[in-house]
Order: structure tokens, then C-alpha cells, then sequence
């Protein structure tokens, strides 16, 4: 009997709760979107998969999952008989979040601009050797650090919500953690797949899209409130986010999402 095959494709996942387990090793790396995942129903292993970080699940490892919105995600998926054969075994020793290197980000491109995903690549082809390769020397590094150090994200996202016009700086939050500030940014790249800067600016801008379609707060008062200079500074921003200025997204989801309304037959 041939031994299996590693398996290399562009999915994406779905807005669900969805439970998975399997006897191969799985590497996902996000190219855009983002999925949630929780790795063996444990919260201090839950995380984000975005554009600059991926996941390792080791064989036998439950991991609950959903895609948040549309996203594309590279997948790989490795035997354990082939992580023996390529000397990559270390590279699966233990679930992790990481940070993506140029190299794995390259490679993650590569796949997404030929890969075919109706056939199995060869376990000796050259983008299986080098995405295994990639991985190994990115990982074996980090290793030690990933398994004594957890980074509680739900807990960073509560304290900032708590104030998001004046927010705690990066210093007390990594203080908080128990991490140095390089330290705290490089777990938060690698379980996030974005800065802290990068995701207080999306929970300031979550915040106020709900604002603008839950009451008749002027738009200068919830630039003030979420943490914006001022009303042009938020409309700047929420248009490269949403693709709507603010007052288009309120006219938007006005007529749907306020109380009252009625649908003219």
C-alpha cells in the first residue's frame, strides 16, 4: 500500500461552530479574513488566523473552529509518516500559533496563485520540502517559549474595550501579561495575525459601525467616544475598512436594524 500523501489547498472556512480531530498534521496560514480557533477546547490556546500569522495542529489535537466572514487560508495537510520521512517531526511536536517569516508568507502566496486543488502533491515535490523546511526553521526556535507562555486574548480585548478613548498602551498590557512589550507583540502577532495597534483600530471601528445603526449619536461625539482625534480622522478610517463613509453605513442599516420599523406592503 502507497504511503499517503500530504495534501496542499485553498480553503475557506465556514461562519459556523465546527470540531474537528484527525490522525495527519495540519499547518494553516490565512492569505485574507480571518478564522477563529480554540485548540483542544482549551481558552489559553485560542486564537485568530489572519493574513501574517498561521497555526500548527498536530495529529490528534481537537480544535474547534469558524470562519469570521469571508477568508482564504492555505492548508497543508502532513502525514505523520512523512513528518518522519522529511526529518520534520519537531516542526508537529506541539500545537502553536506563529507569526508568519518572509519566507512562509512567500510560500503561502506561491500556493495561492498555482496551487490545484483537486490532486494530491507529491510527499518529495518541492513546495511540500520547502513548506515543511520553512516551518521547521521557523517553529524550533519559538518552541519553548510557545509552550510556557499564554497569551489571554479574550482578557487583552476586555481591558481594551473598557475604555476605547483612552486604551491601555502596550507597556501595561504586556506588564499585565507578565511579558516584556517585545515579547506580549510578537505572541499577539503570532495568535492574531495583526499589530496591537492594527486591532485596537478594528475594535474602534467595530464599535462605531454599531454605534451609528444603534441610536442618533452625531458622528463627531462617536469619533470622540471610540478613540478618534476627530469626526475626519474616523471617517478616513472607516471608509479603508468598510468601504462606506459613516453616514452611508448608518443609511445603510438604519431601515433594517432600528426599532419600529415597518415594512411597506
Amino acid at each position: 500500500m502507497a504511503a499517503p500523501a500530504p495534501i496542499l489547498e485553498l480553503r475557506e472556512y465556514r461562519p459556523t461552530d465546527s470540531t474537528d480531530t484527525h490522525d495527519f498534521h495540519q499547518v494553516v496560514i490565512g492569505l485574507s479574513g480571518r478564522m477563529s480557533l480554540s485548540l483542544d477546547g482549551n481558552a489559553a490556546q485560542s486564537g485568530r488566523v489572519g493574513a501574517r500569522n498561521g497555526v500548527v495542529i498536530p495529529a490528534g489535537v481537537r480544535h474547534d473552529y469558524r470562519g469570521d466572514g469571508p477568508n482564504r487560508q492555505v492548508v497543508l495537510d502532513v502525514p505523520s509518516q512523512v513528518a518522519r520521512q522529511t526529518g520534520t517531526e519537531r516542526a508537529f511536536a506541539h500545537a502553536a500559533f506563529f507569526a508568519l517569516d518572509g519566507k512562509l508568507l512567500a510560500l503561502a502566496h506561491r500556493v495561492s496563485a498555482g496551487v490545484d486543488t483537486s490532486r494530491p502533491l507529491d510527499a518529495d515535490g518541492p513546495a511540500v520540502r520547502d513548506w515543511l523546511a520553512a516551518l521547521t526553521a521557523r517553529l524550533a526556535p519559538a518552541r519553548h517559549a510557545s509552550r510556557t507562555v499564554r497569551l489571554d486574548l479574550a482578557q487583552v480585548d476586555r481591558r481594551l474595550q473598557a475604555d476605547l478613548a483612552t486604551p491601555l498602551d502596550t507597556a501595561t498590557l504586556a506588564r499585565e501579561a507578565g511579558m516584556s512589550v517585545r515579547h506580549f507583540h510578537d505572541c499577539f502577532v503570532a495568535m492574531t495575525g495583526e499589530t496591537p495597534h492594527r486591532h485596537l483600530m478594528r475594535l474602534r471601528l467595530t464599535q462605531a459601525a454599531s454605534r451609528l445603526i444603534a441610536d442618533d449619536t452625531p458622528l463627531a461625539d462617536i469619533a470622540l467616544d471610540v478613540g478618534f482625534n476627530d469626526q475626519s480622522a474616523l471617517t478616513h478610517a472607516f471608509r479603508q475598512h468598510y468601504g462606506l463613509t459613516p453616514a452611508a453605513w448608518r443609511r445603510k442599516h438604519a431601515a433594517t436594524q432600528r426599532p419600529g420599523h415597518c415594512v411597506k406592503r
